[in-house]
């Protein structure tokens, strides 16, 4: 058994450790996205009746890379390891950090003591346990650096130790709410495309996320000590589904991320607004060409009159890759956009973000700017 000192770490530190870090994701496009499958090597991580979960990590990050690199070219896609080989936790995060990588993910499979019924995915943030549950997961995880030789980057951090996540909990990334609004992507696409139990977004303190600079999630994908999910884990469909979800989640945040920056590419035809709230919009754009405000994203059509967007002005929804989305207001400036997006984000939907209708089609917002001006 090899001995630690419990985690000492000053409070400071935690808080402040993180703007030392911040050099990614300060552009207008998500360039670079690393895949983390989780351990490999003479890290085994948890143990099924007919895989490992090393395994069935890198099985699925392989193909979610695939995915990636042929349907967005502008993507560059950075593995922490191709191979069935054994990876320092802290080198993981180093090698997001060097790569100045725009999104980080970690795949990795659940699993508790001896045969179990729990079943199902969930996403992690770096965060504060909420839960004993939660915790078992991080310690589980971080428990890797057992196999470590050199253990000073982690200052003494003792992964079985619950006080030693006192004030390691403390750490959060200044990404934390890209990072949750990928990760909340990422459950609905697992539940809804996958067919997977929901476990929902969770956060905890893992030591692959703590060093990363920018937007990091940790996936549990399932169970593999769950007879029915090893054997959906470690078939060509599952991996292939549970790649599909992670790709959609990923696609799906780039292109909201990059609309919100000016950047994102012309929509297919059937982006298109719809179900309007009144037909006198507060103000209306010319020719169908307009900005407007988008708040929130749905799997199941809601009317616009619903409760849950009391408060917000002029709501639109319309149809785009299988889910709703819903917009406030059409504007023939940018500046009116951005002062509707203030008003919405204060109601409580902090991602809203602005976007622009060419002649009834999703644009960009130059393209807006430019067409408005004619």
């Amino acid at each position: 058994m090899i001995q630690r000192k419990i985690f000492r770490f000053g409070v400071f530190a935690l808080i402040f450790l993180a703007p030392m870090f911040a050099n990614a994701q300060k552009g207008e496009k998500i360039q670079t996205i690393v895949i983390d499958a989780g351990h490999g090597g003479k890290d085994t991580g948890a143990l099924g009746k007919i895989t490992t979960e090393k395994a069935v990590n890198l099985a699925v990050a392989k193909k979610l890379g695939a995915y990636i690199e042929e349907n967005m070219r502008d993507v560059k896609v950075v593995y922490t390891r191709k191979t069935d080989k054994f990876v320092e936790l802290s080198e993981r995060a180093a090698i997001a950090n060097r790569n100045n990588a725009d999104v980080f993910v970690s795949i990795h499979c659940n699993s508790t003591e001896g045969a179990t019924t729990a079943n199902g995915a969930e996403t992690f943030v770096m965060g504060e346990s909420k839960n004993e549950k939660n915790l078992a997961v991080a310690k589980k995880e971080n428990a890797a650096i057992l196999l470590e030789d050199n253990t000073d980057a982690y200052d003494n951090f003792d992964p079985n130790s619950t006080e030693a996540y006192i004030l390691f909990s403390l750490s959060q990334s200044l990404y934390q709410t890209q990072s949750l609004n990928l990760a909340d992507k990422v459950q609905k696409q697992f539940k809804n495309k996958a067919g997977r139990h929901d476990r929902g977004v969770q956060q905890a303190g893992f030591l692959v996320l703590w060093k990363t600079s920018m937007p990091s999630i940790l996936v549990e994908l399932g169970f593999i000590n769950n007879m029915k999910e090893e054997q959906f884990l470690n078939s060509e469909k599952g991996q292939t589904q549970m790649a599909l979800a992670l790709y959609r989640a990923f696609e799906e945040y780039k292109r909201e991320f990059e609309a919100e920056n000016h950047t994102a590419p012309k929509p297919k035809a059937n982006d298109k607004p719809a179900a309007k709230v009144s037909d006198k919009p507060a103000t209306s754009g010319n020719g169908g060409t307009y900005f407007t405000v988008q708040f929130s994203t749905l799997d199941k059509k809601v009317p616009v009159t619903d409760k849950a967007f009391k408060g917000v002005k002029d709501v639109e929804v319309y149809e785009y890759n299988g889910a709703y989305r819903y917009v406030s207001g059409r504007f023939t400036s940018k500046a009116e956009a951005v002062a509707r997006q203030n008003e919405v984000r204060n109601l409580g939907f902090k991602d809203a973000f602005v976007i622009a209708f060419i002649n009834g089609e999703r644009g960009t917002l130059k393209q807006a700017e430019e067409a408005l001006k004619k």
